[in-house]
């Protein structure tokens, strides 16, 4: 079941993000404070985070907000799925339930940015499977050699 995300959950998501294998301990700390600042405060500046909760386990969780400073466009922070679980269609789920609920927040774009080491190759397909497109490119963004991969997805048809 998804619901909204409380701060009681936040050492089980920080488990269960570095449980995946993906996120160096950086990244890690980050989040942690990233759910600490949502909790406190971001929760009412319209930024959003929600589990998948079945029977008290935690599955999977998405992070989004909107992008500062332009008009409707969202960013998908984090999205993560216990290792156990991957490949089953829950990342699926989370981020076709991220889509809807941008859209119904009014956003008319959705980005996601990720790594562009073969780490990450799954990640990148991920979301090319999703139908997400992969408009830019910086590379050696996060480290020499790791460079940044920016997907991106319209969820509102242009206006006229």
């Amino acid at each position: 079941m998804l619901r909204p995300a409380t701060a009681a959950d936040t050492d089980a998501l920080v488990a269960l993000t570095a449980g995946t294998g993906f996120f160096k301990p950086l990244e890690l700390d980050t989040l942690r404070e990233v759910l600490d600042d949502f909790h406190a405060a971001n929760a009412d500046l319209g930024h959003r985070c929600f589990v998948w909760d079945e029977r008290d386990d935690l599955l999977g969780y998405v992070y989004h907000a909107p992008a500062p400073m332009t008009d409707r466009t969202w960013y998908l922070y984090w999205i993560a799925v216990d290792a156990a679980r991957q490949g089953q269609g829950l990342g699926g789920k989370l981020l076709e339930f991220v889509e809807q609920d941008v859209r119904g927040q009014g956003g008319r774009l959705l980005l996601i940015e990720t790594s562009s080491t073969p780490h990450y190759e799954p990640t990148r397909r991920f979301y090319r499977k999703y139908g997400y497109d992969q408009p830019a490119t910086v590379p050696d963004f996060y480290a020499d050699g790791d460079g940044l991969v920016v997907f991106s997805k319209r969820l509102l048809p242009p206006a006229e």
